[in-house]
C-alpha cells in the first residue's frame, strides 16, 4: 500500500511562519504513518494578490535531524 501525506494550510500569518508551522506538522504525520510521499498546500486567500504570484512550488526538508524528510510544498 501506498502511503502519501497531504496537509493542507491556509496562510493567515507571514508566508514563513505558515511554511515553518505546516513542514513541522507534515513531517510529524509522514512519521507516524510512514508515509512514502509527502504534500503541503498553502493557500493565499488575499484578494489582493494575482494568480501568478499565488501559485508556486518548491521542495523543503522537514523532521529530525537523523532523518528529514523531503516534502512537496504548493502555493495556491
Amino acid at each position: 500500500m501506498q502511503r502519501i501525506v497531504i496537509e493542507l494550510k491556509l496562510r493567515h500569518k507571514s508566508l514563513e511562519q505558515t511554511l515553518a508551522e505546516g513542514l513541522q506538522q507534515t513531517a510529524d504525520y509522514v512519521d507516524r504513518c510512514a508515509a512514502e510521499e509527502a504534500h503541503l498546500i498553502i493557500f493565499d486567500r488575499r484578494p489582493d494578490v494575482s494568480w501568478d504570484d499565488r501559485i508556486w512550488q518548491r521542495t523543503e526538508k522537514s523532521g529530525p535531524k537523523s532523518k528529514p524528510q523531503s516534502i512537496q510544498v504548493w502555493g495556491a
